[in-house]
């Protein structure tokens, strides 16, 4: 090798691989560009969506305080379609009075909920007496439920009074959070649930309610009105709409953007503040 090749050699390699950690740099920001541009169409998506939601909720409760009789037909906990700007907006609307109050059930119908939502032998049993350990006063476990003790090393404790949401159930003994899921539809913690009205109820909330021969036939009238195989019955006082919570829940999807909404709300009447809201999820 002659003099200074080894020197050029090696400046040759420098120089190369300075040329390749300026070309990864390069690759690095300009993917990060791209990332950022992507985020930024994200929140773009995510905020008109957000729009269409509050769109679609701003128009539900604006017929709902109309108390007109159409008003009254649409809480049947179908889905209806809304086109709005380019969004595509769907909204149920569902009568909370025609779900299984939790806090004011019976033993028995808490049996019957339970296998409303699939559950059978010791699972029910153990779901049972660990919700109403969770919401009784008292400190004595049943035969398969829990208390303070049991649930002391997770480091909650039971309420020892009423559920504040359908979500902590999630945290009773026997409740999965699929349970949960599955129970959300036709159960309610919401006060002004009472008294339990068939008018517009689930069918499964129907069948978990009563226990009489005769209640298969009205679940299976539920069922066929739901499915859109009849029309819901016809009448009705639009003032019935009045203190009653009734829960709407809104999807809107634009394109690359979804969002879910749901409200609890109760209609007044009050020309200054003609509705209430109860509860947001």
């Amino acid at each position: 090798m002659k003099p200074g090749e080894s020197e050029r050699g090696y400046g040759l390699v420098v120089a190369v691989a300075a040329m390749a950690v300026c070309a990864l740099a390069a690759l690095a920001i300009a993917e990060a560009s791209r990332v950022t541009v992507i985020a930024g169409q994200g929140d773009y998506a995510r905020a008109r969506a957000d729009a269409a939601a509050d769109a679609g909720m701003a128009i539900t409760l604006h017929h709902l305080a109309a108390l007109d009789e159409a008003a009254l037909q649409q809480i049947d906990g179908r889905p209806r379609t809304i086109e709005f700007d380019g969004a595509r907006i769907v909204v149920c609307l569902v009568d909370e009075r025609g779900k299984i109050a939790l806090n004011h059930v019976e033993d028995d119908t808490i049996d019957r909920m339970l296998e409303q939502a699939g559950l059978t032998g010791a699972a029910l049993t153990t779901a049972r007496d660990g919700l109403l350990d969770w919401i009784d006063e008292d400190d004595q476990p049943r035969a398969q439920g829990a208390e303070a003790a049991d649930y002391a090393r997770f480091g909650i404790a039971p309420r020892n009074g009423n559920l504040l949401s359908i979500d902590e159930l999630a945290r009773v003994r026997g409740f999965s959070p699929a349970l949960v899921d599955r129970l959300r539809g036709f159960v309610t913690v919401d006060p002004d649930a009472q008294p339990f009205d068939p008018a517009h109820a689930q069918p499964r909330a129907l069948a978990a309610m009563k226990s009489d021969a005769d209640i298969s036939l009205e679940v299976i009238e539920r069922e066929r009105e739901l499915a859109g195989q009849q029309v819901a019955l016809a009448g009705g006082n639009p003032k019935d709409l009045l203190h009653r919570p009734i829960m709407i829940a809104v999807d809107a999807d634009v394109a690359g953007g979804h969002v879910h909404r749901e409200e609890v709300v109760v209609i007044t009447a009050k020309p200054d503040h003609p509705w209430e809201i109860h509860a947001v999820n």
